[in-house]
């Protein structure tokens, strides 16, 4: 099912008068989903692509926000399975190695995600795929191309993964992943860095455990490039290494960085405690 587009006041219109249901509804017990279910509202439903639109919405923003959606009707229980609400499904609620949940359920669910084309799980079945110790150079290879087909697309975690690794392979590829990492780029080093601060973190923290065999590799076959630059990317980074954080008066024009150094410090500590 494609993207539907509706006028503004339809929608917002709409919404409002969801909202207002969706509200009480998810501030009740799941005990009470079948009187939910059966209540009168249904018979006055709206048509079911606005309904898809405002799931989708409400899919995007937050997992547990539809799953209390469900509860507001039969129609909103449905249309939660729809294609296009599972594409836009977020799932940042859901760890990376879920283990409290069943695995089984777990996998069915992702599944499902990657298989209406939903770019967060198929980002992480290739972040899995390729980091995991016990991966195969097949698993690799293929967990390489979900990275790279989710990157493509604009997600930008996928392009900081995307584009650290292609530079870490060398060759061909290293450009491609200057290329890649220059459209993270904003306009202030400050900026650039906090948001390779975050993505890092996050990459680091879910998959330490089972990727430092990859992550090993990765930084052995790291090579510098040499530049010619004026040493101030350096100095910034020295400057700015302690509590005290960059800021509008000591901050640097992300465009006047050299691209090389830029790169090889986010490197540096992607890699940090990583041994050899």
């Amino acid at each position: 099912m494609g993207k539907r587009v509706f006028g503004e006041s339809s929608v917002g219109i709409s919404i409002i008068m969801m909202t207002s249901i969706y509200a009480v509804s998810s501030s009740h017990s799941p005990s009470l989903e079948k009187q939910i279910s059966n209540s009168p509202r249904d018979q006055y439903s709206l048509p079911e692509d606005l309904l898809v639109e405002i799931s989708s919405c409400v899919a995007a923003s937050s997992l547990s926000e539809i799953s209390n959606l469900r509860l507001v009707s039969k129609s909103f229980k449905r249309i939660s399975n729809d294609r296009y609400v599972l594409r836009r499904l977020s799932l940042n609620e859901i760890p990376l190695f879920p283990w409290f949940r069943s695995r089984e359920k777990f996998h069915n669910f992702f599944k499902r995600c990657r298989k209406n084309g939903n770019p967060e799980a198929i980002y992480r079945k290739g972040l899995v795929n390729y980091f995991h110790r016990n991966s195969s150079k097949r698993q690799r290879d293929k967990g390489l191309k979900h990275i790279a087909k989710v990157a493509n697309k604009g997600n930008q975690e996928a392009q900081y993964v995307y584009g650290l690794i292609l530079i870490c392979l060398g060759g061909e590829t290293k450009q491609k992943g200057f290329k890649i990492l220059s459209s993270l780029r904003k306009p202030l080093m400050s900026s650039t860095l906090e948001e390779m601060e975050k993505h890092r973190k996050k990459i680091r923290d879910e998959m330490w455990w089972c990727g430092e065999p990859m992550m090993r590799h990765l930084k052995r076959r790291y090579v510098r490039e040499n530049c010619n630059c004026d040493v101030r990317t350096d100095m910034f980074f020295v400057k700015n290494s302690g509590w005290d954080r960059y800021g509008e008066h000591n901050d640097m024009i992300t465009s006047s960085a050299c691209e090389i150094c830029l790169w090889h410090h986010e490197v540096k500590l992607f890699f940090a405690n990583i041994e050899e």
